[in-house]
């Protein structure tokens, strides 16, 4: 062992260990897991929260929940319309709505009940009874959480609603609104993942192309969904967590795991390319991918994350829902993933689609596995599909302003909407037209006198509204409200007013509109039939400008709306320094630069603001509705879609955009060229890159058949997102901004660059820099302090300009190299490590590759066990040197041909594979990651070996 390094021990090492030793107990355990943890997700929706858009410290969501608690004759929030094509005033409607009436009064929890029908000695009230005389209301108050209240109108739903023949029985109001939505959106999400779910496929299959390969996605996907799905349950045991955030745990855990297994695998087919054996592969595949893997899933979790700066658990829900499944994600592609691998083995590629019709055409398909290039080197080869990319890079960066300067119109042009941008809550208009709730909520806006939702409930918390200064001052108040334009009336505990004046007979008694514990309100009727249009909203402005004798709390959908909008501003700011600064310190950490960063945020930002832009010009403004589906036009965009939309789509953005600059700034360090690293990095990741993003568009567009308006335009926004970025930001942007700026691109000032060369991440730690030097000699690898290159290898810099041993394979300085054969056992001469007994330039058959020392400048191959005992087999056209390892010791048989050994066993081959220039290919990791030290006849050593019996 003596001049080996230990192999590094990194996270990511260890994953592949365990993947490679473990991997039918990790498939077991995976698999286990999931059939554990499925019926505890079963009651997921009973678990979660509904509602969640309003702040708790907000004053109108202080009102409520004073009204609720004070007032028992609080203003309703649910309504039951009967409806009867006959009349309602027939005897089948007369009977039903009397004895309905009584019924709903006698309910737990219920308070406030108006009706058009009498109830006892309580008369009915005709402002109830609909216009055309086919509609009445019987209305009343919930009390209690959401949850309570969602809980109790389910109860009241399932027991008394009809729609049917005869006398209809339909539920209305805000809980009916939001009982409504949360089912369409379990419905909906059960329809999209049956609709998306081939399609989704079939993208895999073209991504990947083979059958198994695809199912690999689909099980890092599953075990990702069920345990997120599990975990965001438990969460919900703790906090508030919305039950929409179920749609994007599915959406997202299946894109992710699309993403990652399909970077993961491309970069282990690459290594097996390169002629490493899959366990080699797979350690080499999760030192690189693995780890932009890791890092680019934070990037998304910490966009994400800012979602969390908000008050409302609404958004707050979709922050947990997102950390959840970017972690379990990415355990799975770095744990699940590799044990699939590992099992499959071969069997990974048989059945290639692709290559069998590339046959078809004429053109060869992907190389056997396990097999090098000529030459060894890892391939820098693309698809026709990535020199389309490289193509393009190219002649971008040709005519980087005319290209850029066009990208960056278009971006403009699609963002102009927003210069019209209007905001409102989520009402009963993110329903389709049909929905129960939608019908009763449309019917009181436009059918009725009075305008139900549109009442303006104003709190006075701890007053005695009996004392008659009290009394005097509040109706002072009312007085003043009342000759407001816009309202149409007032109603207190000392009577009612209409322009400036009180009208009708003083209550002798007061008894309504008195809280239990002191305090009064009063009920503002306003003259708009619409809670939140703009005139709604500029008369609470007038209403809160208005001095009051008292402090006042306001509710209603207009306040609500107004005290939202405030917070969510108010957060903003706070929620971008978080995505940025994240953004930023990641991306510098990763390439070294401070431009880069600041490109990536722009570019985003840009891109984020056209897909807003499109959304307004189609769901705000209603055009393109054949195309998106049907929905109902507004003329608002519901206010949280937006902001949760600008996190993810940020994230996933980020996600591509580390991916891309890993394989631009690898070529970078292998090449200097800034131009051609954009190209060939381009080249290498736009066919995954566009594979993800269709495999991610299909499962948003699944998302956009929701007939939910505020899930569709999610779905729609991230679907226009994910698009623009490929073809416009990707394709053009980066290409173009990455020119003009040339070697700018990588420069730091001298405090940030030593900062980054101490704490950077990189996606090659640990990975050879292959570079050619002129002859055949040695020089710096680029950007690689203290590596030096013999015969186009890179070697860490021993102490007096000596090379020490590379990590995987190679004896260092000053242990024995490989003995002569025909020096006799035991004493054959020795070759130090960094010379050979043959010129560079000489290569020929004639050459013994017994010969050769274990120097950087020849490959080693290893196979695991004899093609008896179902071992890999040698072809036969290599020299074989027969390493016996058993129970942690090594024996070595001697040149002639070793007798049968004990399995298992490892061959170790030397081969003479010179490449044209005279120079050799690099290392070539043994089979599964372990390092052999002492390459001779007489004393091989194992190294490594406990992680590979």
């Amino acid at each position: 062992m003596a001049g080996v390094p230990a192999p590094p021990r990194s996270l990511f090492t260890v994953a592949a260990d365990a993947a490679v030793l473990h991997r039918g107990r990790l498939l077991a355990a995976a698999c286990l897991l999931v059939v554990v943890l499925l019926p505890w997700n079963a009651g997921i929706y009973h678990q979660l929260a509904t509602g969640g858009f309003y702040a708790p410290g907000d004053k109108s969501t202080q009102a409520e929940q004073l009204l609720d608690a004070e007032f028992p004759d609080a203003p309703p929030n649910v309504a039951i319309m009967l409806t009867s094509d006959a009349g309602i005033d027939g005897p089948t409607p007369l009977h039903l709505g009397r004895e309905l009436t009584g019924q709903m009064a006698a309910e737990a929890g219920v308070t406030s009940v108006l009706s058009y029908w009498p109830n006892g000695s309580e008369a009915g009230n005709p402002l109830l009874r609909a216009k055309d005389g086919r509609s009445a209301l019987i209305v009343f108050r919930l009390t209690g959480s959401e949850d309570h209240i969602q809980d109790r109108l389910n109860a009241l739903h399932e027991r008394y609603s009809h729609v049917g023949p005869g006398v209809q029985v339909r539920f209305g109001g805000a809980p009916a609104v939001m009982r409504d939505v949360t089912e369409r959106s379990r419905v909906d999400l059960e329809r999209g993942e049956m609709t998306a779910a081939p399609l989704v496929f079939l993208v895999l299959l073209y991504a990947f192309g083979t059958v198994a390969a695809a199912l690999l996605p689909v099980l890092v996907g599953v075990v990702s969904v069920v345990t997120s799905l599990a975990l965001l349950r438990l969460a919900a045991t703790l906090t508030d967590v919305s039950v929409f955030s179920v749609n994007l745990t599915t959406a997202l855990g299946f894109g992710l795991a699309v993403d990652y297994s399909l970077f993961i695998l491309r970069r282990f087919r690459e290594e097996q390319d390169r002629g490493l054996f899959p366990g080699a592969a797979l350690r080499r595949t999760l030192e690189t991918a693995g780890r932009t893997v890791f890092f680019s899933g934070v990037t998304v979790a910490l966009s994400l994350t800012a979602a969390l700066v908000f008050p409302l658990y609404y958004l707050r829900s979709f922050a947990f829902a997102g950390i959840i499944v970017v972690v379990t994600s990415e355990v799975a592609a770095l744990l699940v993933l590799p044990a699939a691998l590992m099992v499959l083995g071969d069997r990974l590629d048989r059945g290639d689609i692709r290559a069998a019709l590339s046959r078809r055409r004429g053109a060869g398909g992907r190389r056997p596995v396990g097999t090098r290039r000529a030459g060894g080197h890892r391939s820098r080869e693309v698809s026709a599909a990535g020199r389309g990319w490289t193509a393009l890079a190219r002649r971008v960066m040709r005519r980087p302003l005319l290209y850029g300067g066009a990208a960056v119109a278009v971006l403009l042009i699609c963002a102009a909407p927003l210069r019209h941008l209007n905001l409102a809550l989520a009402d009963d208009t993110v329903l389709p037209a049909t929905a129960e709730s939608h019908i009763v909520n449309d019917a009181m806006r436009d059918d009725f006198i009075v305008c139900l939702p549109c009442q303006i409930p104003i709190v006075v918390p701890g007053v005695d509204a009996r004392d008659p200064v009290n009394a005097a001052r509040l109706t002072d108040y009312a007085t003043r409200l009342s000759a407001l334009p816009g309202i149409a009336r007032i109603d207190t505990v000392t009577g009612s007013f209409m322009q400036g004046k009180r009208v009708g007979e003083v209550p002798k008694a007061p008894t309504g509109y008195v809280g239990i514990h002191g305090g009064a309100w009063l009920s503002v009727w306003q003259g708009d039939t619409s809670p939140v249009s703009q005139e709604a909203k500029d008369l609470v402005r007038e209403l809160k400008a208005t001095p009051a004798p008292f402090d006042v709390l306001m509710g209603g959908l207009a306040p609500h709306f107004l005290d939202t909008s405030r917070t969510i501003l108010r957060s903003l700011p706070y929620a971008f320094a978080v995505v940025m600064a994240a953004t930023f310190i990641l991306l510098f950490l990763f390439t070294g630069s401070v431009l880069l960063p600041l490109k990536a945020m722009f570019l985003n930002t840009l891109n984020l603001a056209a897909t807003i832009g499109l959304l307004a010009f189609v769901f705000q403004e209603g055009h393109l509705r054949g195309l998106v589906g049907d929905f109902q036009v507004s003329g608002t965009l519901e206010m949280t879609s937006p902001v949760l939309m600008f996190f993810i789509a940020f994230g996933l953005s980020m996600d591509y955009e580390i991916f891309l600059l890993a394989r631009i700034r690898e070529e970078y360090q292998r090449t200097g060229d800034n131009k051609e690293s954009v190209a060939i990095g381009l080249g290498m990741t736009g066919p995954l890159i566009t594979s993800v993003a269709l495999a991610l568009v299909v499962v948003m567009v699944a998302l956009s058949t929701s007939h939910i308006s505020m899930i569709k335009l999610v779905g729609v926004g991230l679907t226009v997102a994910i698009t623009l970025d490929v073809t416009v930001v990707r394709a053009i942007l980066v290409p173009a901004f990455m020119a003009l700026a040339g070697t700018y691109n990588w420069w730091a000032p001298a405090p940030l660059r030593r900062l980054h060369d101490r704490f950077g991440l990189r996606e090659d730690s640990g990975e050879m820099a292959v570079g050619v030097g002129p002859g055949g000699g040695s020089r710096a690898v680029p950007g690689q302090h203290g590596l030096a290159e013999v015969n186009g290898v890179a070697a860490p810099a021993g102490r007096g300009g000596g090379y020490g041993a590379l990590a995987y394979g190679l004896p260092g300085p000053g242990s024995p190299g490989l003995t002569h054969p025909g020096a006799g056992p035991g004493v054959g001469a020795q070759l130090s490590v960094g010379m050979t007994d043959r010129p560079n330039d000489v290569a020929g058959p004639e050459d013994d590759d017994r010969r050769l020392p274990a120097v950087p400048s020849y490959a080693a191959y290893v196979t695991n066990g004899n093609p008896a005992a179902g071992g890999q087999p040698d072809p036969g056209v290599r020299m074989t040197t027969k390493i016996t390892y058993q129970r942690g010791r090594a024996e070595a048989a001697r040149w002639e041909r070793p007798g049968t050994a004990q399995a298992p066993t490892w061959h170790y081959f030397l081969r003479n594979r010179w490449r044209a220039d005279g120079s050799a290919p690099p290392v070539v990791t043994g089979t599964r990651g372990f390092v052999i030290d002492g390459i001779q006849v007489d004393d091989p050593t194992v190294l490594d070996a406990d992680a590979h019996r």
